[in-house]
C-alpha cells in the first residue's frame, strides 16, 4: 500500500469521524432540561462538583473561555443561587466558588438527562453495535488526551 493510500485513508477516516463528532457533540448539547443553565455554565457547575472549590481562572481554564465570558458565567449561577464564592483560607486575595446543594442538583439533573437520551439511543442498537462502540471508546479518548 503506497502513501498516498494511506494518506487518503487517513483523510476518509478523520473526515467520517469529525462530522460523527460533530453531530454527536451538538445533539448531546441541544439535549437540555427545561430552565437548564447555558453550556459554559454547566462546565462550570460540573468542574465545581469534581474539584469542589476553584478559582475564576481555574475554572476559565477548565472550560476553555476567557476570564471575562467565566465571570459573567459565574455571576449569573451565583444570582441562581447555584454557586457561592468565598476568601481563600491562604491567600485571602484569591476569590474561590463552590457549589451550593442547589447548583449540585441542577448539575446532577442536566447529567442525568443527557445520559438517560444516551442510553435512550445506545438502547436502539444491537449488541454488536453497542460492542463496536464499548471497543472504539476507548481509542477516541486516547486521540482526545494525545
Amino acid at each position: 500500500m503506497g502513501g498516498r493510500e494511506v494518506s487518503n485513508n487517513i483523510d476518509e477516516v478523520g473526515a467520517e469521524l469529525r462530522r460523527a463528532v460533530v453531530r454527536l457533540y451538538s445533539r448531546f448539547r441541544s439535549e437540555r432540561v427545561e430552565g437548564e443553565v447555558s453550556e459554559e455554565a454547566l462546565l462550570a457547575l460540573i468542574a465545581l462538583d469534581k474539584q469542589d472549590r476553584m478559582s475564576l481562572s481555574n475554572l476559565a481554564a477548565h472550560a476553555r473561555v476567557t476570564l471575562g465570558s467565566i465571570s459573567q458565567t459565574v455571576r449569573r449561577l451565583e444570582q441562581l443561587a447555584y454557586v457561592t464564592k468565598s476568601r481563600g483560607t491562604e491567600d485571602r486575595r484569591n476569590v474561590l466558588f463552590t457549589l451550593t446543594d442547589e447548583g449540585r442538583e441542577a448539575c446532577a439533573v442536566s447529567r442525568r438527562h443527557r445520559q438517560d437520551w444516551l442510553n435512550g439511543r445506545l438502547a436502539e442498537l444491537s449488541a454488536a453495535e453497542r460492542d463496536d462502540i464499548r471497543r472504539v471508546a476507548p481509542l477516541l479518548l486516547r486521540i482526545a488526551d494525545s
